[in-house]
């Protein structure tokens, strides 16, 4: 009887360190600008990727240090996992830069990362002139043009209007626990 009562309280306990111990990840839209980036040029259409502001709340419930190993998203349709630059994952909202990695959790911790999530569609040569008229000239990064389109509504709609649902995704942080030296992965559906 002793031996019951004893099993029952480790699993017990460990049932609620495991309940209290994980990761919580919050989503929600910014204000910051929507760019777009132009890609590849064809004979008759245009690579482009609509570059979409969020901020990501990452809240670590873990007594001990954990730290980012990675950031990527995987596609809505089942797919499987895709290289992040083929979703253009980036950090800080000013300028463009790389996923945040190595980011280091001191126990109960939160961090915020803004991000913008790509999207990345095909439109015609034609359409591009008229839909990158208003647009602003940012930057370039590796070699892609990227544009403000908050000055052009009509741009900001269209592009809006062809994120479907076979693009749509979840975005997927890992993490690796110092104590148990396990790797941890927390997901995110992305609207």
């Amino acid at each position: 009887m002793k031996n019951i009562f004893l099993i029952l309280s480790v699993l017990t306990l460990l049932c609620c360190k495991a309940q209290t111990e994980n990761v919580e990840l919050s989503f929600e839209k910014t204000d910051a600008p929507l760019k777009i980036m132009e890609s590849i040029t064809m004979a008759d259409s245009v690579v482009v990727i609509l570059l979409k502001p969020y901020r990501i709340k990452v809240k670590s419930n873990y007594s001990n240090t954990i730290r980012t190993s990675r950031l990527s998203m995987n596609s809505g349709g089942g797919s499987g996992y895709h290289n992040p630059s083929k979703y253009l994952i980036y950090t800080d909202k000013h300028k463009l830069a790389p996923p945040p990695t190595g980011v280091k959790f001191s126990g109960h911790d939160t961090k915020v990362f803004d991000i913008y999530i790509g999207y990345r569609m095909f439109i015609k040569s034609k359409e591009k002139n008229s839909l990158f008229e208003n647009a602003v000239y940012l930057e370039e990064n590796g070699g892609r043009k990227v544009y403000d389109l908050s000055k052009s509504e009509i741009a900001a709609r269209f592009f809006e209007q062809k994120i479907t649902d076979d693009i749509r995704g979840y975005l997927s942080f890992s993490f690796y626990n110092y104590e148990n030296e396990l790797g941890l992965r927390e997901t995110i559906a992305i609207d």
